[in-house]
């Protein structure tokens, strides 16, 4: 596992990780779990975003219906 930094949830989730009585293959599991977490939730985000840039697009006074 990687003791460098981590910054997606915050290094305290991952510091409660590592204090957690658990084995290595669990805590690497739980880490991975976050990560996949963080990846979903970014691409939600990212997309949200791209219909909103799409919607103003569409919603210009210029574009006649």
């Amino acid at each position: 596992m990687r003791k460098g930094k981590h910054t997606g949830f915050g290094p305290d989730v991952y510091a409660l990780i590592q204090k957690a009585q658990m084995s290595e293959f669990e805590r690497q599991r739980a880490v991975d779990a976050m990560r996949m977490a963080e990846s979903f939730a970014n691409a939600l985000l990212w997309a949200r975003e791209k219909v909103a840039v799409i919607g103003t697009w569409f919603l210009k006074p210029s574009v006649k219906h």
